[in-house]
């Protein structure tokens, strides 16, 4: 143990000295004040000592060891020896808990004595000595005068030590020998001083050292009175603080609360706005405002009607015809009332200007005008304006669709149609352009500085050089209209107002368009403000609902509203009953769903055993409802239970997807086979999930009757009565004609039925998914025998000879094809995932096919030659990869596909899911994983030291999920993810779990969710809202669901 020797005067003690991290020795202030609170501070050779830093580069109370020097204290006047040393100093020890006795155990008294008047020596002066003064031993028997002090009294009253350092304890000193000459000359310089000290030592010392001791008492209790009010008025500092903070927050939440209250106040002020400007312009625009005047339309040799020319050159002899414009038209996207399909806002008195091309002729056959001349005196500029603007939209609407070289001869046909009409339409407006221009400016009714150009050649200015009509104008139109519609519909056009309060008049067509907008926008509103998600380009709507109030609202709406929502997805997160459960679905029924995903979060029996029965008898109409295609059920208790059976001469589901993700028990089997039964037409079946489902003959036989059935899901299946599934594989092969995916997960099936059903649809396999089987797989003899089989074509017919001005061109010639293909199995392949054994043949037999295949998905369990199949994989499609038990040199080939790596290689991979991952070749993967830049990460069955590894260096860019299952996951892990947090995307998700069987691994508190706060702990836990947690979660379901299925 070393120490640090430190010296005041003639005083020199010695402390402990401690040890860094680093292993850096340093010595504690806090040791050293206790010997001498005044310190101010430390010199070493006549150089300050400074003090060091600590790890988090902050001051310290440090100062460094010096092994070779003693330490001297700075203070600001010369210190004093205890003056009470105890016994024990006779033997040359003193002892720091011995310092605080009683100061009438005292030997001897140590009074320092200047040399020189007035003046103090500093501490480390040696000329500043110590007088020792002892009653005892200085008054000799019969001493009756101070004068009688001798120096060799003094001299020989000197103790025989002084301080030194002590070495059993950091706190104790010695004694050592003084040098006695200074003492001699301060008794020669003033022997009255001395004498009289002498005296007061003798006569009453006693009470002096009592009345020392008393004021020092106080000032201690002083000094605690003091620091007891310097902490209140710390205290009192923090909660000032915290009151300004608190203040602070409290002024930033009223000025949010101002900006909600302004935005609503802005919120009803443009509502006011579009009152009144509806208001206004409902009365303003009775009628529609765009109207142009083109000639008459007359029947061409083919039937056809198409548009005249002008015949007379009077303005008023000429026969006309009125036609109103659609005023549809998108906005730009930014704008306020921009929708998909709503209209454009164009205000009162401002034409179109953004978008003129979306303007069109209404579906009419026009109107005649009565008196010809008034109504051109009146109309004339603003028709010619209008017209303008019609031939820049027909114009456009002419070049907007170019020819297409390649058109079969129906759609070629119907292109022509529309081409004629087209420059039919253009001509007749180009036609009347001319004519109006020059007859309104004979006419006197146009000036000639109006025009912006040549008859013929408008520019875009010209075009919009005049306003519209003022609505009394607009209101008078009608008087100049002879055939006008009975039911006073003006060239079939319907009046709208849009949000902002504008009146439009559009075409059926667009009106239809305008209605579905805006009652979409009402179902959207509700659907978004209850956390709920609407996907356009699907048509889909995805919600969690609550509460039944919530529910019957929302199915009214969509009912109502909801005409283009193809897709529902549905979660129902209160016990309801049967009752509102039927009227949920009648509304569905009612709807224009097709696809519906429906989760009762039925899980638990929430509800008595009794109460429940029938109360999913509702679920039997959406199985006979005629437009819905796709129905998935989840979230079910007791299925057979709560339901009845379809009725016998009820007609067959029309239902070609069905998907219930719930375990099946024994009680459901009977019930689930009869609907299926009723179900001729399914394509697709998945049954089962993580809670284990039960099979029987009944179940064989209803999957044996579905002929059109193309993907099978079979999840945690096993049978009623044996370990092993059987029969089910086998009634597939007997049923179906062509299965495209196959998924097992879970499953104890026969090896043989396995066998026999992938190598029947060998060829038409699109998914084969086997996670796990826990039998081995014999693929070898699956490759063998669909390789050897031939697949025979029939010889193609003579081509026949084509005749020609002098004969025949060529005599007629089979075509030379072989009469035989050989056939590979597995060439529609496009995701595998094989997490069972396979034997060293099977794998070889699978690397001779890999390089053929075009997969997206690849998932392998590690066995004999695996890496044989990784290196003959093609991973330029691959999308997601699973691999198991694998070594990181095994993946070597996988990680040169990436570019990112330095290797020339090229891929699609998005997620990787790595399982107890093996070595050699650990660290090859760690560095890959910083490179690569993947959105979904799965690990499992990892140690810590390996894990916290990976996540120290993982690339975090573009990742948005993150699971770690199964491994040994702790605090100080999480503090590695904690530190790169910046780093995270927006959407990253951490996901941990474990299942029973692991429950004693990583630190178990770290899977429960209320030990992370809403913020988060700086530097050791993540935010809730970042990572979800689970203590007993089935990491296969967890697997698949983030990572299997990627496309």
């Amino acid at each position: 143990m070393q120490n640090q020797q430190f010296r005041c005067g003639q005083i020199v003690i010695s402390v402990q000295v401690h040890c860094d991290h680093n292993g850096n020795l340093y010595s504690n202030k806090n040791d050293i004040i206790r010997n001498f609170p005044n310190a101010t501070g430390f010199k070493v050779g006549g150089e300050d000592v400074v003090f060091l830093k600590d790890e988090n580069n902050n001051q310290s109370n440090r100062i460094a060891h010096y092994p070779n020097n003693i330490v001297d204290f700075v203070t600001d006047y010369n210190p004093y020896f205890p003056l009470s040393p105890p016994e024990s100093l006779r033997n040359g020890v003193y002892s720091h808990h011995q310092r605080n006795r009683s100061t009438s155990s005292l030997a001897s008294v140590y009074m320092a004595v200047p040399t020189t008047p007035g003046r103090a020596r500093s501490p480390s002066s040696p000329e500043s000595m110590f007088l020792p003064c002892s009653p005892m031993s200085l008054a000799p028997p019969g001493w009756t005068s101070p004068g009688a002090m001798t120096m060799g009294g003094l001299q020989s009253s000197l103790p025989s030590n002084t301080v030194y350092p002590g070495a059993e304890s950091p706190h104790q000193f010695y004694v050592r020998q003084p040098s006695p000459e200074p003492v001699m000359k301060a008794a020669n310089a003033y022997p009255e001083m001395a004498a009289e000290l002498l005296r007061l030592l003798i006569g009453g010392g006693g009470a002096a050292f009592r009345d020392l001791k008393e004021d020092l008492n106080n000032l201690a209790q002083s000094h605690r009175e003091i620091s007891t009010d310097l902490k209140k008025l710390l205290v009192g500092q923090s909660d000032s603080k915290e009151r300004d903070e608190e203040m602070l927050r409290q002024q930033q939440q009223t000025n949010n609360d101002l900006r909600v209250v302004q935005q609503g106040i802005d919120a009803v002020q443009q509502g006011i706005d579009a009152v009144l400007t509806q208001n206004y312009e409902l009365h303003e625009y009775p009628i529609p405002r765009l109207f142009v005047i083109l000639p008459e339309k007359k029947v061409d040799s083919k039937g056809k009607s198409i548009f005249d020319t002008f015949r007379s050159k009077n303005l008023f002899q000429e026969k006309f015809r009125l036609y109103f414009l659609c005023e549809c038209g998108d906005r730009k996207k930014g704008d306020e009332d921009y929708n998909h399909h709503t209209l454009d806002t164009s205000g009162p008195g401002k034409m179109d200007e953004k978008h003129p091309e979306r303007i069109h002729l209404a579906d009419h056959e026009g109107y005649e005008i009565s008196r010809p001349k008034k109504f051109f005196e009146q109309y004339g500029p603003y028709v010619l304006t209008v017209l303008g603007i019609l031939r820049i939209c027909v114009y456009a609407a002419s070049i907007a669709a170019p020819p297409v070289v390649h058109v079969v001869t129906e759609l070629d046909k119907w292109a022509r149609v529309a081409e004629v009409a087209t420059k039919n339409t253009l001509d007749a407006v180009n036609v009347s352009i001319d004519y109006l221009k020059t007859n309104l400016i004979q006419e006197g009714l146009l000036a000639s500085s109006e025009v912006g150009g040549t008859p013929g050649q408008d520019t875009d200015e010209s075009a919009y050089s005049h306003k519209t009509l003022a609505g009394a104008d607009l209101r008078q139109l009608d008087t100049f209209l002879r055939n006008k519609d009975k039911d006073n519909t003006l060239g079939k056009l319907y009046r709208i107002t849009t949000p902002k309060g504008h009146v439009k008049w559009v075409c059926l067509e667009h009106y239809r368009f305008s209605l579905q907008a805006m009652s979409m926008k009402s179902l959207l509103t509700t659907v978004r403000s209850n956390g709920g998600k609407y996907e356009q380009f699907l048509c889909k709507v995805t919600i969690t609902l609550p509460s039944f109030s919530l529910a019957k609202d929302l199915m009214d709406q969509l009912e109502e509203q909801g005409s283009s929502i193809s897709e529902f997805n549905v979660t129902l997160k209160w016990v309801f009953d049967t009752l509102e459960l039927h009227t949920i679905v009648e509304s569905i029924c009612r709807s224009n769903i097709r696809v519906l995903q429906m989760d009762l979060s039925d899980r638990n029996d929430r509800i008595q055993h009794e109460q429940t029965k029938n109360r999913y008898r509702p679920l039997l109409d959406l199985f006979g409802n005629m437009n819905l295609q796709s129905l998935s059920l989840q979230g079910i208790k007791s299925f057979g239970h709560r339901t009845i059976d379809p009725h016998p001469n009820e007609p067959p589901f029309r239902l070609r997807t069905y998907h219930h993700l719930s375990g099946i028990g024994d009680k459901d089997i009977d019930r689930i086979s009869n609907i299926l039964c009723h179900c001729p037409n399914l394509v697709d079946l998945r049954l089962g999930s993580e809670l284990g489902s039960r099979v029987d003959d009944n179940l064989c036989q209803a999957i044996k009757s579905l002929k059109h059935l193309e993907v099978l899901y079979l999840w945690n299946f096993k049978h009623r009565t044996e370990s092993e599934v059987k029969g089910l594989l086998s009634s597939v092969v007997e049923g179906t004609k062509t299965l495209r995916e196959l998924v097992i997960v879970n499953t104890v099936v026969d090896a043989v039925e396995l066998r026999t059903l992938v190598q029947v649809f060998s060829r038409t396999l699109e998914v084969l998914i086997l996670d796990p089987v826990y039998n081995e797989f014999d693929l070898a003899t699956i490759i063998r025998n669909g390789s050897a089989r031939f697949q025979a074509r029939p010889s193609p017919p003579l081509t026949p000879p084509r005749p020609t001005a002098s004969g025949w061109r060529d005599p007629p010639q089979p075509a030379k094809t072989p009469a035989a293909t050989r056939v590979i199995p597995f060439s529609k392949l496009r995701q595998i995932h094989l997490n069972t054994d396979l034997s060293d043949d099977s794998n070889q037999q699978l690397a001779r096919i890999m390089p053929l295949l075009s997969l997206t998905h690849l998932g392998l369990y590690k066995s004999y030659s695996t890496d044989a199949v990784i290196q003959a994989t093609d991973f330029t499609s691959v999308r997601s990869v699973y691999f198991c038990k694998c070594t990181g040199n095994d993946l070597i080939p996988m990680w040169k596909s990436f570019p990112e790596t330095g290797y020339k290689g090229s891929n699609q991979i998005e997620s990787i899911s790595l399982e107890r991952l093996k070595s050699p070749g650990t660290s090859t993967a760690i560095e890959c994983l910083s490179k690569v830049a993947i959105k979904r990460l799965w690990i499992g069955g990892m140690r810590s030291s390996y894990l916290k590894e990976v996540l120290k260096t993982l690339n975090l860019s573009k990742l948005e999920v993150l699971a770690i299952v199964n491994c040994e996951y702790k605090w100080e892990t999480e503090e590695v993810l904690v530190r790169r947090q910046k780093q995270f995307s927006d959407k990253l998700k951490v996901y941990l779990a474990h299942n029973h069987q692991c429950s004693d691994i990583g630190d178990a508190d770290v899977y429960k969710a209320n030990m992370r706060d809403d913020e988060g702990t700086l530097y050791t836990r993540l935010r809730p809202d970042r990572i979800e947690t689970d203590a007993d979660v089935n990491d296969l379901n967890l697997r698949h669901k983030l990572m299997v299925r990627m496309d």
